[in-house]
């Protein structure tokens, strides 16, 4: 029969390491779209000197304090993803369309009755930061003869193991029978409880060679939210400045099998994973406007401190089995810090002639710096991870950049043009970008992706129907490129040669139409 590792109440923290995230889950967990407000993202996101938006104020806590009268505000996004994979097999298209509730949001302005500071301003406002929902699948044929099974060989090569029988530690004989597995890799013991390598003391853990096809079925669910509680005022209507304490909260599904054919025996390996956390970040901003054609904005942004919970299963069984392995359910808390970021920001207004007041025409730009390798996992007690993902995220990520710029028209006091773009670059490193070095993942989840450089093209409309009330569009769309791998390449611990898997190439296309309606009073 198949064999069933049930893990106990009694080792759920000593397994901890062994499950944690590894470095390219860190830096998913750690993403953000491009969302907000309709007008926000019809300028491409370039809203951090813009100010009087609630998403300005969340780009530069500061924005807040251009307000100069309470607003009520919510947006819904309607949302259509193609992911589109090109293997040494074929194209494979998989569509996704989803409607989300992004935004909601309340500013109130209270009078001081000072000529120094009129109005001190709080809002509060929840906003969606990342949606992670999307279905994908693959096959990939492995012309080198290279598997999976391979790659759990080598993962077994470079554990120092104490038995002199380094497979007897990795096996589990009953449920009864429980090995501290705190010291182990995984995807190695899979690999050995599956009977899929063999072991010589004079070679270590080794595989035969085998001809295989793959294919890899993919789904993923869940979002990540924010709730931001804001402060601000401005001073002489010169410089302006704010406070964010932002709550987030995130849930992700992921759900994978990974199919392999081993002299006509189909091998699948499964994971079951959910994700939940909840963490806490502080912004600061400052908007300086020296002539009314002209606002200058810093803003920095701490990273998230999250308090995170995975449950974990998996399995590893050929077709029919009648052997094979799979673990219980188990639960593993750690924490982690997400980047932290600095904004700069300028816009630049062509005043109405008629008035003098308000703009006719309005230039954006920010520009964004991610410090990505300073990404960390903490276990549950808040002690750095002695293990390998803290060291390789500092190898493999980098410090990215994120350029946006918007252009508003106001061609009546009622109606608004706008359009934007923004270009984010990938944080990974030329050398892990090119999946020249290993790649860390989540306890036995060998596949990935290798995010490419994204760029987002957005125009939308707005509209007053009165001095309360109004209603902006917007349309947005996303394109970005990035490898797809069932598994990753890595430095043979034998051999010390590099040793490449297959690739797949990887492109998202994602249209957006927004709806913002919005009540000053």
């Amino acid at each position: 029969m198949k064999r069933k590792v049930l893990i106990l109440s009694a080792f759920i923290l000593s397994i901890g390491s062994m499950f944690a995230q590894g470095e390219l889950d860190a830096y998913k967990l750690s993403q953000t779209d491009l969302v907000g407000t309709a007008r926000s993202v019809s300028l491409g996101g370039a809203m951090g000197a813009m100010g009087g938006d609630i998403s300005a104020v969340s780009i530069n806590p500061a924005g807040i304090g251009i307000y100069k009268s309470s607003e009520v505000v919510t947006t819904l996004n309607f949302q259509n993803t193609q992911t589109k994979i090109e293997s040494n097999l074929g194209k494979f298209d998989e569509s996704k369309f989803k409607v989300n509730f992004d935004n909601l949001a309340f500013v109130s302005v209270f009078p001081l009755n000072s000529d120094v500071a009129p109005f001190l301003n709080f809002g509060f406002s929840y906003n969606r930061l990342k949606n992670y929902d999307r279905t994908y699948s693959m096959d990939m044929a492995n012309p080198s003869n290279l598997t999976l099974a391979h790659y759990m060989a080598n993962r077994a090569n470079n554990i120092n193991f104490f038995d002199k029988n380094p497979q007897n530690e990795l096996r589990f004989k009953d449920d009864s029978d429980i090995y501290p597995l705190q010291n182990y890799d995984w995807m190695a013991v899979i690999g050995a409880n599956a009977d899929l390598m063999g072991y010589d003391p004079t070679k270590g853990f080794f595989v035969s060679p085998s001809n295989t096809d793959a294919n890899l079925y993919v789904r993923e669910k869940g979002s990540a939210n924010t709730y931001d509680f804001n402060v601000g005022t401005t001073f002489s209507n010169i410089v302006s400045v704010g406070l964010t304490l932002s709550v987030t909260d995130m849930k992700y599904r992921l759900y994978s099998e990974l199919t392999e054919n081993y002299s006509d025996t189909y091998y699948t390996l499964a994971n079951d994973i959910e994700t939940e956390g909840a963490g806490f970040q502080v912004g600061l901003g400052v908007l300086v406007s020296p002539i009314k054609q002209l606002r200058l904005g810093v803003a920095y942004h701490s990273p998230t401190w999250y308090n995170m919970t995975d449950y974990y299963s998996a399995g590893y069984s050929p077709t029919n089995p009648q052997d094979g392995f799979e673990t219980g359910r188990f639960r593993s808390d750690y924490r982690l810090r997400t980047p932290d970021r600095w904004t700069f920001s300028l816009a630049a207004f062509v005043l109405d002639p008629g008035d003098g007041l308000f703009p006719k025409i309005s230039i954006s730009g920010d520009y964004m710096l991610t410090n990505y390798n300073n990404m960390k996992l903490f276990d549950d007690n808040g002690d750095e991870l002695s293990h390998r993902p803290n060291e390789v995220i500092k190898e493999d990520f980098k410090m990215a950049s994120t350029l946006r710029t918007g252009l508003e028209v106001r061609f009546t006091n009622q109606f608004s043009a706008r359009v934007g773009y923004s270009w984010q670059q990938s944080p990974l490193k030329k050398e892990f970008k090119n999946n020249e070095v290993e790649a860390l993942t989540i306890g036995s989840v060998s596949h990935f992706t290798l995010d490419g450089d994204t760029n987002y093209f957005t125009y939308g409309l707005g509209y007053r129907f009165s001095r309360s009330f109004y209603a902006d569009v917007a349309f947005a769309m996303r394109t970005q490129k990035s490898e797809l791998r069932t598994f990753s390449s890595y430095t043979d611990a034998k051999t010390k040669q590099y040793v490449s898997s297959e690739k797949a190439e990887w492109k998202d296309n994602t249209f957006q139409g927004i709806l913002t309606l919005g009540y000053k009073f």
